[in-house]
């Protein structure tokens, strides 16, 4: 009988520690997919009228902006801003204005040199409308899609165009760190009934690999709250 306890007993105990390692291994998951920008908030498209809504974000070279707790290598990664989590209403209008602080990377797939899905065909680049531009003069890309099993697959993609070069660093300062002048980047696509979508940028410029495997496809490229996200549409 003792010899039966204390094997239950041994048993028990071991359990329990497997229990706290359990429980602490999906904590530290959690705290790394935190660490990542995984978004628990969403940014509201402001509606503009009964039909009609703006969302407005913006584009960086680093995280200072919108990610500066992360560290490193977070801090230094290029980011959309302020989330990338976003909310449109159903059946509406819907304009999208970038405001790109950052410099140009040359597409790898000039496919995404061209705009794609939105109203008229084209975007806004300073007021200026455009169907396509220079693939050198790209330094993002806003592609929105369907999830496979979509039952209202949407497909738009526009070049967000890079400032350049030379442009004083300078021009525009926010929370306390130094930007050039944005370039303005604004488009419209059209919503159906309530819906999500992901979105990507598809100019790979996230990482110091960019032109080798994995293509500068991976740290803010692949991860959401950086270069990467979903665009939800619901009412509200």
């Amino acid at each position: 009988m003792k010899q039966r306890s204390s094997v239950s007993i041994i048993g028990i105990v071991v359990t329990i520690i497997l229990g706290f390692a359990v429980i602490a291994g999906i904590w530290l998951g959690l705290r790394s997919v935190g660490s990542l920008g995984y978004e628990t908030n969403v940014l509201q498209a402001q509606k503009t009228g009964p039909n009609s809504a703006t969302l407005t974000i913006s584009t960086f070279p680093d995280s200072h902006v919108c990610h500066s707790t992360e560290g490193e290598p977070q801090i230094d990664w290029v980011s959309y801003c302020p989330l990338t989590s976003f909310e449109v209403p159903p059946n509406s209008t819907i304009t999208v204005v970038i405001q790109n602080y950052d410099t140009a990377t040359t597409l790898v797939n000039d496919y995404f040199r061209q705009v794609h899905g939105t109203i008229g065909g084209v975007e806004m680049v300073n007021n200026k409308p455009l169907s396509q531009v220079d693939v050198s003069n790209v330094s993002h890309t806003f592609t929105l899609q369907s999830t496979p099993e979509s039952s209202q697959p949407i497909f738009v993609s526009v070049p967000v165009v890079g400032v350049p070069d030379d442009a004083p660093a300078n021009a525009v300062t926010i929370a306390g760190n130094s930007y050039p002048k944005p370039n303005i980047i604004s488009f419209q696509f059209h919503t159906g009934a309530p819906e999500t979508y992901i979105w990507h940028c598809y100019d790979p410029c996230g990482d110091t690999l960019a032109r080798k495997p994995p293509y500068g496809f991976s740290g803010p490229m692949s991860t959401t709250g950086y270069m990467s996200g979903t665009l939800q549409v619901a009412s509200y």
